[in-house]
C-alpha cells in the first residue's frame, strides 16, 4: 500500500482521498480544524463538507501536518489557492524529498491572476518540487436540471518528452 497526504479536507479533498483509497492507498487527509479530523475519525464521514459520503477504513484524518506529510509517496494539495503559499512555507520542510507533489487546486491567486503552478516553485527548494503537477480540474454542468455533469481534467506543466 502506497502512503499519500491529502493536503485539504473540504468536499473535494475528501471526495479524491476516497478515490485514493479505493484504488489501494493508505491515505492521510490533513484538516486545519482538529474538531473535523475527530468528526472525520469517530464517523467515517467529512459531515461538514461531503455529508452522506461513507469514507472508507484506509481514509485518516489529522491536523497534524508533519503526521500527515511523514513517510508519504505522494502529497495532494487541495487547500483554497489564497492560502496555498502560505501553508506551502509551513510545510515545505516536511515534505519527503522524493514525494510526487501533486496541485489539486481550483482558481487562481487574487491579485496575480495566476495558477499555483504559474509561480512555482520560484523562491522554494527546487529539488522538493521537481514532481509538481498541476492538476486543473472542472465541472461542466449541462441543462438547467444539472442531470449531466462532466468532469474535463487535464495537466500541465512540462512535457516529458519535449520532441512531440
Amino acid at each position: 500500500m502506497t502512503k499519500v497526504a491529502v493536503m485539504g479536507a473540504g468536499s473535494w479533498g475528501t471526495a479524491f482521498s476516497v478515490v485514493l483509497a479505493d484504488a489501494g492507498n493508505d491515505v492521510t487527509l490533513w484538516a486545519r480544524r482538529e474538531d473535523l479530523c475527530a468528526t472525520i475519525n469517530e464517523k467515517r464521514e467529512n459531515t461538514d463538507y461531503l455529508p452522506g459520503i461513507d469514507l472508507p477504513g484506509a481514509v485518516r484524518a489529522t491536523h497534524d501536518a508533519d503526521e500527515a506529510l511523514g513517510g508519504a509517496d505522494g502529497v495532494y494539495f487541495v487547500v483554497p489557492a489564497q492560502t496555498f503559499r502560505q501553508n506551502l512555507r509551513d510545510w515545505l520542510d516536511l515534505i519527503p524529498q522524493e514525494a510526487l507533489l501533486v496541485s489539486m487546486m481550483k482558481g487562481v491567486e487574487l491579485g496575480s491572476l495566476k495558477r499555483m503552478s504559474e509561480d512555482f516553485p520560484t523562491g522554494y527548494d527546487e529539488a522538493a518540487l521537481k514532481a509538481f503537477v498541476d492538476l486543473a480540474t472542472r465541472w461542466a454542468v449541462a441543462g438547467r436540471d444539472c442531470r449531466e455533469r462532466r468532469a474535463e481534467t487535464g495537466a500541465h506543466g512540462p512535457h516529458p518528452h519535449p520532441s512531440r
